[in-house]
């Protein structure tokens, strides 16, 4: 298995590391994209970057090192298309 850092890519690690890591990645888009009203949603910080990342054809696993307690706020047209209406503080997060 992989250490993960700041420039993997999604893409990448599910070549070297196996499936469940896009199947992670469509699960959380799939989840998001069938709420259908305006919803609070608490995560971690990989899950959010997902959406980012999703939202602005990003394909690193982290874009934005999220801060505890920011608010990330996105829309989406419950078919699966995202847009970051504003992404939250960032903090010198220590990713492992």
């Amino acid at each position: 298995s992989s250490d993960v850092c700041s420039s993997d890519l999604w893409s990448e690690l599910a070549r070297s590391d196996g499936q469940r890591y896009a199947d992670y990645r469509t699960s959380v888009l799939g989840a998001l994209a069938a709420i259908p009203a305006d919803a609070v949603v608490f995560s971690h910080f990989v899950a959010i970057n997902v959406v980012i990342g999703a939202a602005t054809g990003d394909d690193r696993m982290v874009i934005a090192s999220l801060d505890n307690c920011s608010v990330t706020t996105v829309t989406s047209d419950n078919r699966g298309n995202f847009a970051i209406d504003r992404i939250g503080n960032e903090a010198d997060t220590l990713i492992r």
